[in-house]
C-alpha cells in the first residue's frame, strides 16, 4: 500500500546536498503542489507522458490504464502532460490503483480531479492545476517508463523523488545515495543546533557550532 509515515528527510535538506554536488536546479517549478493528502512523499520515480489530443479512440484510456497497472512498488508518479491543465488527467479511481500497486505517491505537472476522494484514499498527490475535465478526447497517455520532464526537470525511471510542504525535488539515481546520506546527516547537525538555541546561543554561536542554517 502507499507509504503512510513521512520520509526521514526532507526536501530542503536533499536540496543542499544537491548544491554539495554542484546540483543547483534540480527543483521542480513552484506551481507543483499538494492538491490532496499533503503528506511527504519519497520514492523512485515512475514515469508517465500525455500529450493534448483531440481523438476519440477506439479504444479509450488504453496506455494510460496500461501505465497504472505497472507502477512498481513503492515508486512515485511523475506524470508529464506536456503542459494541459484543463484536463483532469489523474482522479480517484487511478489512485485507487496505484495504492494496490503500492505507490508512495504522485507528482503530476498537469490538472487532477476527484480531490475529495483521493483525500479520503490518502493518496499524496502534488499537482500543477486542478481540473474536472475527463480526459478523453483531450489528452492521451502516449508513452511511460522513459525520461519525461517534469516541472521543468528532466526525470528518469529511477531517480529518487521527493515532495513535501517546501515542493519537489529530484536527484538523479547515481547521486541518491550519497545524497541522502548527506541530507540525513546535515537534519543531525541541525537538530543539535536547535537544542543550542532553545538553550539560549546566539545564531552566530550555532552557526559556528555546527555549520548548518
Amino acid at each position: 500500500m502507499a507509504l503512510r509515515t513521512p520520509p526521514s528527510v526532507t526536501v530542503a535538506a536533499l536540496c543542499d546536498a544537491l548544491d554539495g554536488e554542484g546540483l543547483r536546479d534540480q527543483i521542480m517549478d513552484r506551481r507543483i503542489r499538494p492538491v490532496a493528502a499533503g503528506v511527504p512523499i519519497l520514492g523512485p520515480a515512475f514515469t508517465i507522458r500525455a500529450v493534448r489530443s483531440d481523438v476519440f479512440a477506439e479504444r479509450p484510456y488504453e496506455k494510460e490504464l496500461a501505465a497504472t497497472d505497472a507502477i512498481p512498488e513503492g515508486a512515485v508518479v511523475v506524470f508529464d502532460t506536456g503542459g494541459t491543465m484543463d484536463v483532469g488527467i489523474w482522479g480517484e479511481l487511478l489512485s485507487t490503483r496505484a495504492i494496490a500497486c503500492g505507490a508512495a505517491g504522485a507528482v503530476i505537472d498537469g490538472g487532477v480531479r476527484d480531490i475529495a476522494g483521493i483525500e479520503r484514499l490518502g493518496f499524496p498527490t502534488y499537482a500543477s492545476a486542478i481540473h474536472p475535465a475527463d480526459s478523453y478526447g483531450r489528452a492521451d497517455v502516449v508513452a511511460f517508463d522513459e525520461p519525461i520532464e517534469c516541472g521543468g526537470i528532466t526525470v528518469r525511471p529511477g531517480d529518487l523523488i521527493a515532495a513535501d510542504l517546501d515542493g519537489v525535488v529530484v536527484v538523479p539515481a547515481e547521486k541518491a545515495e550519497a545524497c541522502m546520506a548527506a541530507a540525513l546527516d546535515k537534519l543531525a547537525r541541525e537538530s543539535d543546533a536547535q537544542a543550542m538555541l532553545r538553550d539560549g546561543a546566539s545564531a552566530t554561536e550555532m552557526y559556528g557550532r555546527h555549520n548548518v542554517l
